[in-house]
C-alpha cells in the first residue's frame, strides 16, 4: 500500500472521529492531512465519495431527530447550479490554486466559527436555504467541503445539537449525491479516487462509530472551539503551500 493511501486512511479516521462528534467537519479535517500525500485532483473527488457514505451513517444514527419541514427542495434547487459552478472551478484551476482557495475557505470559517455569536431559533425564508444549497454544492465540487455553508444555515435556524446532526446528515446525502454525479459526468471521478475511496472508506467508517460513541458521553459543543482552532491552524498552513512559502 502507498505512503498517499495510508495517509488518506489516517487523515479520513480523523475527520470521521471528529465529524460524527460534532456534525461535520469531516472533509475539513481530513483534506489538509490528505492533501500531504496525494494530489488534489485525486482527494477532493475521492472525498465526495468518502463524505457521502459517512453522512449515511450520520443520519442513520440520529434520525429519530430529525425535524420536520426541513424544505429540502431549495438545498436541491440551489445545490444543482452549485455543481455545475464547482465543476468548472475544479477543471480550470490548477493545485495551486485549489490550496490556497482551500486554505482561505478554512481560516474564514475557522474565524467565524472562533467570533460568532449563538442565535437562537428562528424561521428562514427558503430562499436561504437555496443560498446554502448553492455554496454547499459549489464549494463540495470544487474542494470536497460542503460543510460549512449549511452548518452556518443550520445554526441561524437555532437547531439543537441533535437536530443538528441529524438535517446535516440528510442535507449532505442529497448535496453528496449531486456532486458526485456532478464531478462523474464532468470526467473527474477516476480510478484513482475510487482506489481511495476505497481504501478509506473502513476507516473513516471507524472513525465515525468512535465519534458517536465519544459525542454520546460528552456535553455538545465541547470540541468545537478546538476543532476552530486546528482548522485556522491547518488553513493558514494549506495558504502557505499555495502561496509557495
Amino acid at each position: 500500500m502507498t505512503e498517499g493511501l495510508l495517509i488518506a486512511m489516517l487523515g479520513w479516521w480523523l475527520g470521521g472521529f471528529i465529524n460524527n462528534i460534532v456534525g461535520f467537519g469531516a472533509a475539513l479535517v481530513a483534506l489538509p492531512v490528505v492533501a500531504l500525500g496525494n494530489e488534489m485532483a485525486v482527494a477532493v473527488p475521492g472525498s465526495a465519495l468518502i463524505v457521502l457514505a459517512l453522512n449515511m451513517q450520520l443520519a442513520w444514527s440520529y434520525r429519530q431527530h430529525l425535524e420536520r419541514g426541513l424544505g429540502l427542495w431549495p438545498l436541491i434547487l440551489g445545490g444543482l447550479p452549485g455543481a455545475l459552478a464547482g465543476v468548472l472551478m475544479l477543471r480550470h484551476i490548477p493545485d495551486a490554486g485549489l490550496r490556497l482557495g482551500l486554505g482561505v475557505l478554512l481560516v474564514g470559517y475557522a474565524l467565524w466559527g472562533l467570533l460568532r455569536a449563538r442565535p437562537g431559533r428562528r424561521a428562514l425564508h427558503r430562499a436561504w436555504g437555496a443560498v446554502a444549497g448553492f455554496f454547499s454544492t459549489s464549494l463540495g465540487t470544487a474542494y470536497g467541503i460542503n460543510g460549512p455553508a449549511l452548518a452556518i444555515y443550520l445554526s441561524f435556524r437555532g437547531s439543537t445539537p441533535q437536530e443538528t446532526k441529524a438535517a446535516l446528515g440528510v442535507f449532505f446525502i442529497v448535496s453528496g449525491v449531486i456532486i458526485v454525479v456532478a464531478q462523474t459526468l464532468a470526467g473527474v471521478q477516476s480510478a484513482a479516487t475510487v482506489l481511495q475511496f476505497a481504501a478509506s472508506l473502513p476507516s473513516v467508517m471507524l472513525g465515525g462509530w468512535a465519534g458517536i460513541a465519544v459525542s454520546r458521553r460528552l456535553p455538545d459543543g465541547n470540541l468545537h472551539g478546538a476543532l476552530f482552532v486546528m482548522l485556522l491552524l491547518m488553513g493558514a498552513n494549506l495558504v502557505r503551500q499555495g502561496m509557495g512559502f
